[in-house]
C-alpha cells in the first residue's frame, strides 16, 4: 500500500510540474509576442526576448529541481515515521 501512495504522490508531483511548466512557457510565448514589436520600435536588440527566454528556462529549471522537492518529501517522511514511533510505543505501554 505504501507503494502506490508513493507512485500516486510521484504522478501528482509530476502531474503538477507539467501545468506549471506549460503555464510558464505559456507565458512566456505571450511576452515574446509583445517584446517582437518592441524590440523593433525601441531597437534595443535582442535582449528583452533573450531575457524571456533565460527567465522562462530558469523558472522551468526550479520546478523540476529534484533537489527542491525531495528535501521536503524526506522532511515529511521522517515527521510521519517519528509519529508512527509514538503511536506503537503509546499502544504498547498501554497493553
Amino acid at each position: 500500500m505504501n507503494e502506490e501512495l508513493q507512485e500516486d504522490s510521484e504522478k501528482l508531483r509530476k502531474t503538477g510540474r507539467v501545468a506549471a511548466t506549460s503555464v510558464i512557457w505559456g507565458v512566456s510565448a505571450g511576452m515574446l509576442a509583445i517584446s517582437i514589436p518592441l524590440v523593433i520600435v525601441t531597437k534595443t536588440g535582442a535582449i528583452i526576448p533573450l531575457a524571456t527566454i533565460i527567465g522562462a528556462a530558469v523558472a522551468t529549471f526550479a520546478v523540476w529541481n529534484p533537489e527542491n522537492n525531495n528535501s521536503e518529501v524526506k522532511q515529511l517522511e521522517e515527521r510521519i515515521a517519528f509519529l508512527e514511533t509514538i503511536v506503537t510505543t503509546e499502544d504498547s505501554d498501554k497493553s
